[in-house]
């Protein structure tokens, strides 16, 4: 098959200065953002709280997105090879923007699996030493098991994996098996098709759309999560409060590098505005956990202290009888 060979006059186009800057300074502000969030779930040493729902939709999504613009701005990538050294960085900013934001989600995902509470790992199950039959009676006398039970020797007990530690794994293997996907179906078609052609750039559309479908539910499971516990739990506020206007300026700044599609950005465009739904979610249950805490540490005026509690025994027992 015949491959698009590369062409050196594509790359007199070059970002302009200010989407440079931009560009650069969401670089930092991305990585810095999910700092919070890292930090948060290691002093904690626990990642109660984080839906593993929401790790595999992001952690695909992520892995989508990377795939997608590394394919599509794979002539930027060419292009250092016939550049100054300051126009290819200025040029493979968008690559590393997009590819900051992944890995420091894969951190997040890695951090959740190490720090999973050991109390949500597994349950102690409790066998009984006498077998019973279909019908609930033991099988000596034909007595009801229940009614026997408490007179039989004492059981065995065995950990079994909890649902939730299960969903964790079962997560873990969608996530090696999508990013392996992504890279060999990916380094195939460049190798044998070229960076250039059709099958290529669909499949990188492919991509981003996928990464938009996992990003548009990616939050929800979260949102839900967060929802029904009423807690925060290892979420990071401050995390979202970074994140989410920057995922707007994020969006905008993919969106006009050259050579990128709408699919590129818009799955960032609309999980910023997810984010911005579950943050305000956090901040109305973090707000109701502050109150909680500050009634509870008020002092009760009138509740006996600990010292009139001691001193009322001997007053009674100095007082004369009657």
């Amino acid at each position: 098959m015949h491959l698009i060979p590369f062409d050196p006059a594509v790359c007199k186009e070059t970002p302009s200065p200010q989407n440079t800057i931009l560009t650069a300074l969401l670089c930092i502000g991305t990585f810095l953002s999910y700092l919070p969030q890292h930090i948060k779930i290691v002093s904690r040493r626990s990642s109660d709280g984080i839906s593993p729902y929401f790790i595999l939709l992001g952690t695909a999504g992520a892995g989508s997105n990377i795939t997608n613009i590394i394919l599509l701005q794979f002539i930027a990538l060419q292009c250092c090879t016939v550049q100054t050294p300051g126009v290819c960085v200025a040029s493979l900013l968008g690559i590393v923007q997009v590819f900051i934001q992944g890995s420091m989600f894969y951190i997040t995902f890695i951090l959740y699996m190490w720090f999973f509470p050991r109390d949500n790992k597994y349950k102690t199950v409790s066998t009984a030493a006498a077998s019973s039959d279909g019908n609930g009676t033991a099988a000596n006398n034909g007595e009801p098991a229940e009614e026997n039970r408490p007179l039989l020797s004492p059981g065995t007990t065995s950990k079994q994996p909890t649902v939730e530690w299960q969903t964790a794994l079962w997560v873990t293997s969608a996530v090696v098996t999508h990013a392996t996907v992504c890279i060999l179906m990916s380094t195939l078609l460049v190798a044998v098709v070229g960076p250039y052609a059709a099958p290529t750039r669909t499949w990188a559309s492919l991509l981003g759309l996928f990464s938009l479908c996992l990003t548009c539910i990616q939050f929800l499971p979260q949102i839900l999560k967060t929802w029904r516990a009423g807690v925060v739990g290892a979420l990071s506020i401050p995390m979202m409060l970074m994140q989410t206007p920057g995922g707007y300026l994020f969006a905008y700044s993919i969106a006009v590098r050259p050579g990128v599609n709408w699919s590129s950005w818009i799955s960032t465009f609309v999980a910023a505005t997810l984010q911005g739904v579950l943050l305000v979610i956090c901040l109305v249950f973090d707000a109701r956990e502050k109150r909680q805490r500050a009634v509870i540490d008020i002092p009760d005026t009138h509740a006996v202290q600990p010292s009139e509690q001691a001193a009322q025994p001997s007053e009674q027992a100095s007082s004369p009888q009657a």
